[in-house]
């Protein structure tokens, strides 16, 4: 998040530095320091800077690899509420982890619980303006190519369902370039304590979207009903 993402997000608000010094505690000055990119944004007050700013959650620093860790299913859960996921929407948060960054440190995990897993065709679809760049560097770094492409392809199928043109479009651009990436080995879905049994048992019965992507999984668009565009 740059100090021109601050001026912009400011200025769409039609609020004054001065307003924003009140309610933050500080002053004009700082304020202005931060806009102008003299003073970094320190991390006790990114909660709040968001909240006057009203901060696309895309400009949010990244936190950086070192930091996934913290990342357990209680903070994955209430960060993806604070976006907006409507299966968690019976929770309050504040945004501080940027989409991009979540969905990459997610699908890095080897063990996610299932109801994280199933939002993040919901958090590609929400927010399909990424910066794909990077997301696809790093899924390659992290041999995610494989989860990520299952991910953008359920999402591309929810869009299509629900007539999102231009998402479906997009994200079908990003299922073609996912394609050149793609790993023959067969994965899961970050649920890799999956028995052998039931491994077994998913070779013939995973979904077409899953086999496409050499995952092991029975997740398909119909049971994403619920997480379409808020």
């Amino acid at each position: 998040m740059t100090g021109l993402d601050l001026l912009n997000a400011r200025k769409r608000r039609g609020i004054t530095q001065r307003q924003v010094a009140q309610e933050l505690g500080v002053t004009q000055a700082y304020v202005s320091m931060l806009e102008k990119e003299r003073r970094h944004l320190p991390a006790h007050v990114v909660s709040q800077v968001l909240r006057q700013y009203e901060v696309d959650p895309l400009a949010l620093p990244l936190h950086g690899k070192e930091s996934w860790s913290e990342l357990d299913s209680a903070r994955l859960t209430t960060q993806l509420a604070s976006l907006g996921y409507p299966g968690f929407a019976y929770m309050r948060a504040q945004s501080t982890w940027n989409p991009s960054e979540l969905l990459i440190a997610s699908l890095a995990k080897d063990n996610l619980e299932t109801r994280v897993a199933e939002a993040l065709p919901w958090l590609v679809l929400n927010y399909d303006k990424m910066d794909w760049n990077w997301v696809m560097d790093e899924s390659k770094l992290r041999d995610a190519q494989n989860r990520l492409g299952f991910t953008v392809t359920l999402a591309r199928k929810v869009a299509e369902r629900n007539g999102l043109s231009v998402a479906t479009s997009r994200l079908a651009s990003l299922e073609n370039r996912l394609q050149r990436s793609k790993l023959e080995h067969v994965g899961t879905f970050c649920n890799e304590r999956m028995s052998t049994a039931e491994k077994q048992w998913l070779q013939n019965r995973s979904t077409p979207e899953a086999k496409q992507w050499n995952i092991l999984s029975d997740l398909a668009p119909e049971h994403l009903a619920h997480v379409t565009s808020a």
